[in-house]
């Protein structure tokens, strides 16, 4: 995946957990996502997104 591929609204997991893409900052390459269960904002760096087509939670669930 490209960073340029990221885009508001598209669900990522990560290092961090699973959730919807808020916000995306270019010159940092950050990654500002909404938990997809309670909706508490997190951040993470590109470098940190999960390569998977399915987005999977914190217990790795699959749906």
């Amino acid at each position: 995946m490209e960073f340029k591929d990221i885009h508001i609204g598209m669900k990522c997991g990560s290092k961090k957990g699973s959730g919807t893409v808020t916000w995306i900052d270019g010159s940092t390459r950050t990654i500002y996502m909404a938990d997809t269960e309670n909706n508490n904002s997190f951040e993470v760096d590109f470098e940190e997104i999960i390569e998977d087509p399915q987005a999977h939670n914190r217990e790795d669930r699959y749906y």
